[in-house]
């Protein structure tokens, strides 16, 4: 057919009114007429920007093209069959006579309303416009319109197809509330922010989709019983019980998002912190992509400059070699200056001196802790919380302030008995407590507790004096 103007765009704007049409007959709208397939017609102009370019003699040439073939009967197409080997002929059309709608239609207006055939639904299957994420309700329309034609084999393939993808999109959901808890970043990342923005949206489907499946059980009884000679019970039953774990998978999905916007709300609100930090600066996208490529450089001799400090031979900068002593494990002690090494031949070894934790110092300052812990179930680390004098200690104490970060981020359980003749311990949280277990008896209560430790919550405030900024650490006792 020739549509003038608009011929280069025939194939485009044929899927759009077909996929019009589909959501219409989805619905139960009666808006199918030849005379609103050319309004559809013209709408899909207007949303592609070529509404100027068709004529009401292109636009009606077009919906006739569709209704219809050149001689009035069906579509012919020549196609290869794989099972005779030979060449055959396909017959099909986009739009069949909908008889019931046009039965109850005549009587008022004389129109004939039009539905989709199946060939032109196989085409908006194929579509991705209807598999986008969250579009379930679109199925279960389908579905309904299937139980309702009394077509309940395709009805349970279809129900069958959404378990299936709303399980796939339950796993997705699951992957990303996993990355969040990993990295609370992700809630910037494209996925992360697109599902913020469409929260209201996401609960206005899900209520939605609740009522379509109250509307396919009350689809199902009416089936059951007015179709109870022509439709076997035994099918009805199997698809029953598989609309129902749809619904269920549904509620676990539906669980899951709103699971996830509630920890994105949490940790936006509560945990504001843990977004801040500079972004991560590199060489092939800050200086190659956005500066070199895009303005260039002055000479050639300005890129091995460029390069140099990337490849360079000699460092700018060593450590000091009593920089990386202090680091280690074991310290070196002389016990006293030798001025004249190169007289003393047979001197004596130096000794290399352990560096240990100064446990009594160390339990000293953390005994008051663990009472509080086994008094009221928890303590929090404030500056309110210890004298100035005290707070002094673990300024000047560093080992004791390090286990506070041992004790971090993990679940520690406290030994039910103490070890035999003090040994076997490794662990330097295990040994803190069982040294402050033995000073005081009043806390062998705490024996076989789990312990926690977290980030106090609001309004407490981090613990500053000279010497000393941290964190208001709290431990907690875990109940099981």
């Amino acid at each position: 057919m020739n549509l003038g103007e608009i011929q280069p765009y025939k194939e485009m704007v044929s899927l759009s009114v077909l996929l019009q049409v589909y959501y219409l007959e989805l619905e139960s709208n009666e808006r199918r007429s030849k005379e609103d397939i050319i309004e559809l017609t013209w709408t899909a102009l207007e949303r592609f920007n070529i509404a100027n370019l068709g004529t009401t003699e292109s636009v009606e040439r077009l919906v006739d093209g569709l209704l219809w073939s050149g001689n009035g009967g069906d579509f012919e197409s020549f196609f290869y069959d794989d099972v005779t080997r030979q060449m055959s002929v396909q017959k099909y059309k986009y739009f069949t006579v909908d008889e019931d709608a046009t039965r109850s239609s005549w009587e008022e207006n004389g129109r004939t309303i039009y539905r989709l055939s199946e060939y032109a639904m196989e085409l908006i299957f194929m579509s991705h416009e209807i598999i986008d994420e969250f579009q379930i309700s679109i199925k279960l329309l389908e579905i309904q319109m299937h139980i309702k034609h009394g077509r309940v084999t395709r009805a349970l393939q279809d129900v069958n197809e959404l378990i299936s993808r709303v399980r796939k999109m339950t796993q997705q959901q699951q992957e990303y509330r996993n990355a969040l808890r990993r990295n609370p970043k992700h809630i910037f990342s494209e996925f992360g922010v697109a599902r913020h923005q469409r929260l209201e949206e996401i609960h206005h489907q899900f209520e939605e989709e609740r009522k379509h499946f109250d509307s396919i059980h009350r689809s199902l009884a009416r089936l059951a019983n007015d179709e109870k000679d022509v439709i076997d019970f035994n099918e009805i039953r199997i698809l029953s019980e598989r609309v129902e774990l749809s619904r269920r998978v549904h509620d676990e999905l539906a669980e899951v998002v709103l699971n996830i916007f509630e920890m994105e709300t949490n940790l936006r609100l509560n945990f504001p912190e843990l977004f801040w930090g500079a972004a991560g600066f590199n060489f092939r996208t800050h200086v190659w992509e956005e500066w070199v490529k895009e303005e260039g450089l002055p000479s050639g001799d300005s890129l091995e400059l460029l390069l140099s400090g990337l490849f360079a031979p000699n460092q700018d900068f060593v450590y000091p070699l009593p920089w990386a002593w202090e680091e280690q494990e074991v310290g070196f002690i002389p016990d006293l200056v030798m001025d004249d090494f190169e007289d003393e031949v047979d001197t004596e070894p130096v000794q290399y001196i352990p560096k240990g934790i100064p446990w009594a110092r160390v339990v000293e300052l953390w005994k008051p802790v663990f009472a509080a812990l086994a008094e009221h179930g928890s303590f929090t680390f404030t500056a309110d919380a210890f004298s100035a004098e005290e707070l002094t200690g673990w300024a000047n104490t560093p080992d004791a302030v390090d286990l506070w970060v041992q004790f971090f981020h993990t679940d520690f359980l406290v030994q039910e008995q103490a070890p035999e003749g003090g040994s076997g311990v490794s662990d330097e949280c295990q040994q803190l407590i069982q040294y402050v277990l033995a000073e005081d008896l009043l806390l062998e209560s705490l024996r076989g507790k789990t312990l926690r430790t977290s980030i106090a919550p609001e309004p407490a405030s981090r613990v500053r004096c000279p010497g000393l900024d941290m964190s208001p650490y709290m431990i907690t006792i875990v109940e099981r």
